[in-house]
């Protein structure tokens, strides 16, 4: 047993081995079941070197569970660790586990259908490449993006080239949340999802086991191509490249904008994110807008009711298929209640007065959570998905006065080391706590420790000591991965980590310009801009914006080409962007007026640091 597992620990887990029923025969024969091909021997490799991906990462998953991951999630991790080409029905495949998500490939009239193309260039063309191989070399017809999270587009670039005419259908309003929403949040999310995805992590049984609804996002370049049609509520019906497909939405479920579709001619529905072999998040942990659990039990109602009579097998854009029309019923059945369970039970509480603080500890899991192991939290947690439905509802603040403005951590740590007697006190409560195998509350002390400033090695070891043993309970990969990398900074500070084209410039290109200016002035510093009044007219060739800069804010009015301007730049979006990310030069930027002014805005922004601390101050 390693060193770092509590006993406590390795007996929590071997409690769940006893509780849960984890060997499942038929749920592995569903998940290797139709494969016909295997991954490329060796990976896929990056042409700047190294890996984008490689199935042998995961191969420890062969080994029986260790005592530092809980057994669920090691049951888990080891299904959705199986890789390679699938035949779902004859017209029907799918290439799993070569990126984050699956590649669903359906045969045209004039070539393949491709259906949410990955997260890299790399990964999307060895998927394509592996069908063309094995099933015979086809051009692709079409494309469809089912929503709007990147680990579905991110790969577009390598299945459709630069300036050609291909098709590609996205849910209406794609690109609004798809390119701003992105852009806007994206450095705090950026750096958020490491830690979510355990991109820092070592590979193994003490590190990156498994994401929940796949395995991990793949490390290589993100592009971008256009789409082309977008599907609405009108679209219920549509023929694509000779195949039918009848669309429902499901835009405000996982995503802000999706869809799922039914194939009439194979018996084959796709439900894209909106069900998985595993309860999904509510509110995601790398943040995202809360999403409408009672919106979510109802699309899939609705798919139940339209498709499910019709349907010989269920497909999703995570994880492996279900097989039968009778097993179909009950896992659809299943995974809607899972999320309209959650949504009723937390405003039950609620309304009895519970606050955000105590809905997720109150909510019970539900009984036929035990055997329908596709509603576990694997990815999705429980406590979590409550506290999301009690803010989409009541927001952050749980109405105590107390809570209205709290103390920031720092403030917070120091007072509480004060109040409690010392650091050495705290930490002999904490390991009072550890012997009691009260983790949380042994966490708790111990952050307050952190974050009051000049943490003794002792209490920053022994924090860690905590948060894995929390990570190697949990039975969700993604709370294992958070757990741990607040561990690994703890011991090690934040590991940063070379790029490998994950800002997907492509995709960022494409922002309006209004959304484009509104990203540049949440870089306002107001500190720099305290007293400063003056306008800049920008000429882009895709539109003007006079910006104007007063009372510390900034704010861009577009295509107002009459007003006054203290300055006005005419340049091209690339060329303005290299200068506003702090590129120096002036290649094809014109200034008119006040140039001094231009270089005084430009100064007035600050740049946004990935790699900021979370775990520790």
């Amino acid at each position: 047993m390693s060193e770092t597992v509590f006993p406590s620990t390795a007996q929590f887990n071997a409690a769940v081995r006893d509780r849960l029923v984890l060997d499942s025969s038929t749920i592995t024969e569903a998940a290797q079941r139709g494969k016909i091909a295997d991954l490329p021997e060796g990976g896929i490799s990056r042409p700047e070197g190294g890996k984008a991906w490689d199935p042998a990462w995961f191969a420890f998953l062969e080994a029986d569970c260790p005592a530092t991951v809980n057994p669920a999630l090691w049951r888990h991790a080891q299904l959705n660790a199986v890789s390679g080409l699938f035949e779902v029905t004859q017209g029907v495949w799918q290439v799993r586990s070569a990126d984050y998500a699956n590649m669903t490939v359906i045969a045209g009239d004039s070539g393949w259908i491709v259906v949410d193309p990955l997260l890299t260039r790399e990964t999307a063309q060895t998927a394509l490449a592996l069908v063309n191989d094995t099933l015979g070399a086809r051009p692709v017809s079409a494309v469809l993006v089912t929503h709007t999270h990147a680990d579905h587009f991110g790969g577009l670039g390598g299945v459709v080239a630069e300036g050609a005419d291909t098709p590609i259908y996205v849910p209406k309003d794609f690109m609004i949340y798809a390119a701003a929403e992105g852009v806007l949040g994206g450095n705090h999310t950026s750096r958020r999802a490491i830690d979510q995805f355990g991109l820092a992590l070592p590979f193994g049984p003490e590190g990156l086991v498994d994401g929940g609804i796949g395995k991990t996002v793949a490390r290589g370049y993100r592009g971008f191509r256009e789409p082309t049609h977008e599907i609405g509520e009108e679209d219920r019906r549509k023929e694509i490249d000779g195949v039918t497909f009848e669309f429902l939405m499901a835009s405000g479920t996982e995503a802000p904008a999706e869809f799922t579709f039914f194939l009439p001619d194979y018996g084959v529905l796709c439900m894209a994110e909106v069900c998985t072999q595993t309860q999904h998040n509510l509110l995601t942990p790398r943040g995202a807008e809360v999403r409408d659990a009672r919106l979510w039990a109802r699309v899939i109602d609705e798919a139940i009711v339209r498709y499910c009579a019709r349907t010989e097998t269920l497909i999703n854009s995570h994880n492996w298929p279900v097989w039968g029309s009778d097993d179909v019923h009950a896992f659809m059945l299943e995974q809607r209640d899972i999320y309209k369970y959650i949504h009723d039970q937390t405003l039950r509480l609620a309304n009895h007065g519970l606050t955000i603080k105590e809905v997720g500890a109150a909510l019970q899991e539900p009984d036929f959570a035990r055997h329908a192991l596709h509603v576990r939290g694997n990815y999705g947690m429980l406590y979590f998905n409550a506290r999301a439905v009690y803010q989409k509802y009541y927001g952050a603040f749980d109405g105590r006065p107390v809570d209205l403005n709290p103390l920031p951590p720092e403030a917070e740590g120091k007072r509480y080391l004060q109040a409690l007697g010392g650091e050495e006190r705290v930490i002999q409560l904490a390991q009072d706590a550890v012997e009691h195998d009260d983790l949380q509350w042994a966490a708790t002390l111990l952050n307050h420790v952190v974050f009051a400033g000049d943490p003794s090695a002792e209490a920053r070891a022994l924090l860690a000591l905590v948060y894995r043993n929390m990570g190697y309970r949990a039975e969700s990969g993604i709370e294992r991965n958070i757990c741990l990398a607040g561990a690994q900074e703890l011991e090690q500070g934040v590991k940063v980590l070379p790029a490998a084209g994950g800002r997907n410039v492509e995709l960022a290109a494409t922002l309006s310009i209004q959304d484009w200016l509104d990203a540049y002035a949440i870089r306002l510093n107001p500190d720099k801009a305290r007293g400063e009044a003056f306008t800049v007219r920008i000429q882009t060739p895709e539109g003007v914006a006079l910006v104007s800069v007063a009372r510390q804010t900034e704010f861009a009015r577009i295509n107002d080409a009459d007003a006054s301007a203290d300055v006005t730049v005419t340049a091209s979006r690339q060329a303005l962007e290299a200068r506003m990310s702090g590129q120096a030069g002036e290649t094809d930027i014109g200034v008119e007026g006040d140039k001094a002014l231009f270089e005084r805005w430009l100064a007035l922004h600050e740049p946004f640091d990935l790699w900021f601390r979370i775990a520790t101050p």
